[in-house]
């Protein structure tokens, strides 16, 4: 959820969480996890509902794949809450995967093309609340802390996450906001952890920096960088962006010799993060 000035979010990441630090290469089309308010379908009992849960794994508030073990959501976090507690970061990760499953769980209905559509949603969304049952409002709020402490002990993923999460894991408006100090010191580590991540040749955070110094939200808007990042992002996915392309999609506005310069850096980042993996 990629936060805007007019409070709007990107695409996240759709990968799949495990217990190690792999990479993955999501791409900014892929969906989020559809979660929203907390209306039931029609004709579905509880107990039902408890005998029919997604199979693992399920999707988190994040679009990234959970698998809880046939646990409930509730039983996974005290797994790993007292290893998360202690500093361990991908039990800290674990803890906030299961409860982002649970997170925002109320927000109102998106809009369906169908009736169809519209009631296989409302039915997932009972299932997960079924899965999330027992998990408290302070769980759900101490997930951000968790996931801070995974991100800042180099986990990629959650340095992702830590980004798209937010300040507060929810939309808000950044330039209304801009005098609150949580957002000011979420902007400061939010961009750190993103520049960690594609040091470590993470796709999606090349990518998404490259959305960051294009939308000037977080950092001043610098055209190159945008550009750079864009060329290290292609080649960290081994695609092939042809000069030509990137000079009639991004490059219009630039000089010559500034453009030159964009691809000149965005390979030497490439170089940096991505050679090596």
């Amino acid at each position: 959820m990629y936060l805007s000035s007019t409070g709007s979010f990107g695409d996240p990441p759709s990968v799949t969480a495990t217990t190690s630090d792999t990479r993955h290469s999501p791409s900014r089309s892929e969906l989020a996890s559809p979660f929203g308010s907390g209306e039931t379908a029609e004709g579905i009992g509880d107990a039902a509902l408890v005998s029919h849960l997604p199979p693992d794994p399920v999707y988190g508030r994040n679009g990234r794949q959970i698998d809880l073990g046939g646990l409930k959501a509730v039983d996974y976090i005290a797994k790993w809450n007292s290893l998360a507690r202690a500093g361990d970061k991908n039990a800290a990760y674990n803890v906030y995967q299961a409860t982002s499953l649970c997170a925002n769980n109320d927000e109102p209905v998106p809009d369906y093309n169908s009736a169809a559509e519209l009631a296989q949603f409302l039915t997932e969304r009972k299932k997960i609340a079924a899965v999330c049952e027992g998990v408290n409002a302070a769980q759900l709020q101490e997930r951000l802390s968790f996931l801070a402490l995974a991100a800042r002990a180099g986990k990629v993923e959650a340095q992702i996450d830590y980004f798209i999460e937010g300040p507060y894991g929810r939309t808000i408006d950044l330039e209304k906001s801009a005098d609150d100090p949580v957002v000011q010191q979420w902007k400061a580590e939010a961009v750190t952890q993103l520049k960690a991540a594609a040091g470590q040749g993470e796709p999606f955070a090349l990518a998404l920096l490259a959305q960051v110094y294009e939308a000037g939200e977080l950092l001043p808007r610098d055209a190159k960088l945008s550009l750079a990042y864009k060329v290290a992002e292609a080649d960290a996915r081994n695609s092939v962006l042809s000069v030509e392309q990137l000079r009639r999609n991004v490059g219009t506005q630039m000089s010559d010799a500034d453009f030159a310069n964009a691809l000149q850096t965005g390979k030497q980042i490439a170089n940096a993060c991505c050679k090596s993996r």
